[in-house]
Formats: C-alpha cells, sequence, structure tokens
C-alpha cells in the first residue's frame, strides 16, 4: 500500500500492487504516465513529483491486497480516487469535473 499525496492541494491517492517495485517504476516512466488515464497520473503531470510526497503504508501478503486498500482508502478517505471500493477500476470513466480537478 502506498499513498501519493499532493503538497500544494493536501490531496491524496492510496494505491496498491502486488508488485510495488514494477508499480513504482511505472510512475517515474514519462512514456507510461504520458499517456495514462490514472486520475494520480495526470496529477503527477501537472503539479510534477516535487509538489508531492510518496508514503509506503504497508507491505501485506498479496492475497491481502484488497482488502488493506480499502481500509487504507476507508481510513484515509483520499480525494484523488474516483472508484471508493478497491479493485479494478476497468470501464471506469471520468466526468468533465473529474478530469479538470486533479
Amino acid at each position: 500500500m502506498y499513498c501519493w499525496t499532493n503538497l500544494i492541494n493536501d490531496k491524496s491517492y492510496v494505491g496498491s500492487s502486488v508488485n510495488l517495485k514494477i508499480r513504482l517504476q511505472t510512475y517515474y516512466n514519462i512514456n507510461h504516465i504520458t499517456r495514462s488515464k490514472r486520475y494520480i497520473d495526470k496529477a503527477l503531470l501537472k503539479y510534477d513529483y516535487s509538489n508531492f510526497s510518496l508514503e509506503i503504508l504497508e507491505y501485506c501478503d498479496p492475497k491481502n491486497v484488497i482488502n488493506r486498500e480499502q481500509f487504507y482508502m476507508d481510513l484515509l478517505k483520499p480525494e484523488n480516487y474516483i472508484c471508493k471500493t478497491a479493485g479494478s477500476t476497468l470501464g471506469r470513466k471520468l466526468n468533465e469535473e473529474q478530469k479538470k480537478s486533479c
């Protein structure tokens, strides 16, 4: 589990991965994030990495990743997470207000 926090507007994003190393590499791959439609990627590009903090919240068994992500979403109530339930975001579409607010 990890949490990005925007130091300018204090909005946060909680994420998870069964392979944290690879997930973090995608955040720092400019070719990937410029093509990405993920909310956090758009925010990183808009505000610049230097205006974010990244905190590792927990390492856990891959079988528990979704449950633990939901725990941190419920606890921290991150503003930059469109879906309120941990898990797949396949098929999720941002409305115009959500696109502008990252």
